[in-house]
């Protein structure tokens, strides 16, 4: 019984060992059956991945052989990229070089999608077609040229021809000139010969003319000399006779009305006068007005006819010499049609103070409506124009010598000189040199104490008793007080009379 059952326990061994060893040999077998078959797989899948890339290449070289054949297109990069691209398709990259270069048939403004092989051969055969065309034109031409050439051959060998018969004639003429010119050369070196006599002769003759003429103008500028210093002479006289005399009246009074606070003078429109205009009243009995004293001013108010205006009484005469008929009138600041330029010399002193007042003076020049051409300082020096068209030059009085210290006198004498010399150069320029007091007499016109004040202001000796004028001046047979001549005194707006 335990023999069997030992025999049980090693069969059930036996068994288990030859079911381990069947296990192991199955699970080898199997084990060597999944490496092969994984194996293969992997194999599988390489192919598989090499067969669609081949695919994908395939695919991209059909489409791009598509687009060569006008199905899709290109862009010019892509064409440019041909000529340059490597591929390891051999055959295909032979295609892309062969395509670009096609491509490059087609002229630069062909559009890149236009370019491909179907339309190719049509620009190809359009161009031979245009070429042809070009080359039958061209043949055209050619025979043209050629028959205008037969032409223009057989032209010029008639030219040529005439052309010979010219020089043949051109040569019987040059020989002609030729002997012809001998002699002509023959008679110029005689004449020549003849022509150096006369030159010899004419040389002494202009020698002897040229000594004579030196010695003629050597008298006529010794004469010129002489005339010259008698015309500076008579300048000299004319300019001291013209100083002199050079002013003159410009018109006269001709009616006084209204207790000589009105008077008419004989001037007009037709000599350019224009109300405003001030004149000064000089005497009839003058004989120079240089020296002449202005009695009276009056300004024009009215222009009344060609030869007749109305002016109105500014500055009163004193009482024993009235404004009457026949008296004269002058104005410095006046001219019929033109403007009067004065020049100023000098420092002036118009009020008194020790100070120039040149400017002050200017403005009421130029009031008066005349203007300032010239100023010159006291050192001489001058602004402006200084020539004849200048009708009067006012100067100021020469500063006095020996009241300051040496500086100041040497500085007075070079002013006095300096004045002397423009005096001179005024004289010789025919200029009136007046003084300053002068002109200060042709500048009064209508101030404040000419102005009669009415109402509550009303003075009584604003309203005197008109004068009587019987238009003559008539001696005076009074008594000796009214002889006496009459003063008159002005203090502010206060008239006094004895």
């Amino acid at each position: 019984m335990v023999a069997r059952d030992d025999s049980v326990i090693r069969g059930s061994l036996i068994a288990c060992l030859i079911f381990l060893v069947l296990s192991l040999c199955l699970n080898f077998f199997l084990w060597r059956h999944g490496n092969t078959v994984a194996t293969q797989e992997k194999n599988m899948g390489d192919r598989l991945r090499s067969v669609q890339e081949e695919v994908t290449n395939l695919t991209t070289q059909a489409d791009r052989m598509k687009a060569m054949l006008g199905v899709g297109s290109f862009t010019q990069a892509q064409i440019d990229e041909m000529k340059e691209n490597v591929s390891d398709d051999a055959d295909m990259e032979q295609i892309e070089k062969d395509y670009s270069v096609a491509m490059s048939y087609f002229p630069a403004e062909t559009e890149a999608s236009e370019r491909n092989y179907p339309k190719l051969p049509g620009y190809l055969a359009s161009t031979i077609r245009k070429r042809n065309g070009e080359v039958t034109s061209s043949r055209t031409e050619e025979k043209k040229i050629k028959n205008k050439a037969t032409a223009d051959v057989a032209i010029a060998q008639k030219q040529q021809k005439l052309a010979e018969t010219e020089r043949d004639n051109a040569n019987k003429e040059r020989v002609k000139l030729s002997d012809q010119f001998d002699e002509d050369r023959d008679r110029m070196i005689k004449e020549k010969e003849d022509t150096k006599d006369k030159l010899v002769k004419k040389v002494k003759e202009y020698n002897s003319f040229r000594q004579q003429a030196v010695n003629e103008t050597n008298k006529l500028t010794q004469k010129a000399s002489q005339l010259q210093g008698t015309i500076d002479t008579q300048k000299f006289q004319l300019n001291e006779l013209r100083s002199d005399q050079f002013e003159t009246t410009q018109g006269e009074v001709r009616y006084v009305a209204r207790g000589g606070n009105i008077t008419t003078i004989n001037l007009g429109s037709a000599d350019a006068l224009r109300p405003g205009i001030t004149f000064g009243i000089i005497d009839a009995d003058e004989t120079r007005l240089k020296d002449a004293k202005v009695k009276a001013t009056i300004q024009v108010t009215q222009i009344q006819g060609p030869h007749l205006a109305q002016a109105r009484v500014v500055a009163f005469p004193e009482i024993r010499n009235p404004i009457i008929p026949g008296d004269k009138i002058f104005s410095p600041f006046w001219a019929p049609g033109r403007v009067i330029k004065i020049a100023l010399a000098g420092d002036i002193d118009i009020d008194g103070d020790g100070r120039p007042d040149n400017e002050a003076l200017k403005g009421q020049i130029r009031a008066a409506g005349a203007t300032v051409a010239a100023e010159v300082t006291p050192a001489g020096s001058v602004s402006g124009k200084l020539d004849a068209t200048i009708r009067f030059m006012v100067v100021g009085d020469d500063p006095e010598l020996g009241n300051g210290t040496g500086g100041d006198d040497d500085n007075n004498v070079a002013a006095i000189a300096a004045m002397g010399r423009i005096r001179a150069k005024a004289s010789e320029l025919g200029l009136t040199v007046i003084p300053a007091w002068k002109l200060q007499s042709y500048l009064r016109t209508l101030n404040d104490t000419l102005t009669t004040p009415l109402g509550s202001a009303t003075r009584g000796s604003d309203f005197p008793p008109d004068q009587y004028s019987s238009g003559n001046r008539l001696p005076n047979t009074g008594a000796e007080l009214y002889n006496a001549p009459a003063k008159r005194i002005q203090n502010g707006n206060k008239v006094l009379s004895p």
